[in-house]
């Protein structure tokens, strides 16, 4: 059930009276984004974060499971946020650069017949492992946008001067420790530093991360 009233209308002032503006502001917010169906999504995203990040405040729970989750909830949220506005500006902004475009090539190798002279050798050699060896050589295939690794699209980001080397370390960070979010993983990662002040790092480098990308997009269309 829900809390009675004046609490319930008292914890939503208290989540909202900080913030800058309503959910129409956080999606204006991303007006770089021309994809208006992804804005609003990116920007209910981002008002959904900042406004539980003023509940957890609120509440002042100082108990270590508790700061561990308002540190979860928070990387997974701006994670995401990152993760579409680089998908974006990588696959619809940049699509055509060769940067892009060697992001969907890998090499590895391919199976290729040996001529029948070099098997005879083979055979000769080494019969009894002859019928396991196959000929193969390097080749350049190519892979599905779905399978990119993020990693790979923030170092393709970077070289393309969307954003720079340092935030895009932070960036690659912050998506790294979003996967350590699984129970299992994170036991492994026991020197993982789920401190607050990381999910905030997360929230701030959001202002510089558009300073960067809009001024990348102001000299690309001059």
């Amino acid at each position: 059930m829900p809390l009675r009233e004046p609490v319930r209308t008292e914890a939503v002032e208290y989540a909202r009276q900080d913030l800058p503006g309503d959910i129409d502001w956080h999606v204006d917010y991303f007006d770089f984004v021309s994809d208006i169906e992804l804005r609003r999504r990116i920007g209910q995203e981002f008002y959904a974060a900042r406004y539980l990040y003023k509940l957890w405040e609120g509440l002042r729970i100082n108990e270590p499971w508790a700061m561990q989750a308002q540190v979860q909830l928070q990387v997974q949220q701006y994670a995401s946020i990152y993760e579409a506005l680089i998908h974006y500006l990588l696959f619809t902004e940049a699509t055509d650069k060769p940067e892009v475009q060697r992001l969907f090539e890998y090499r590895a190798l391919v199976e290729r017949p040996l001529s029948g002279h070099i098997m005879e050798k083979i055979r000769n050699l080494n019969a009894a492992d002859a019928a396991d060896i196959v000929g193969a050589v390097q080749a350049t295939k190519r892979t599905q946008e779905s399978k990119i690794r993020f990693d790979s699209k923030v170092a393709a980001a970077v070289a393309l001067g969307i954003i720079d080397g340092d935030l895009g370390n932070e960036i690659a960070g912050f998506y790294t420790a979003r996967n350590y979010i699984h129970i299992h993983a994170e036991l492994r990662q026991s020197d993982l530093d789920w401190q607050v002040s990381f999910a905030r790092d997360a929230y701030r480098r959001l202002q510089p991360f558009k300073t960067q990308v809009t001024n990348w997009l102001d000299q690309r269309d001059r």
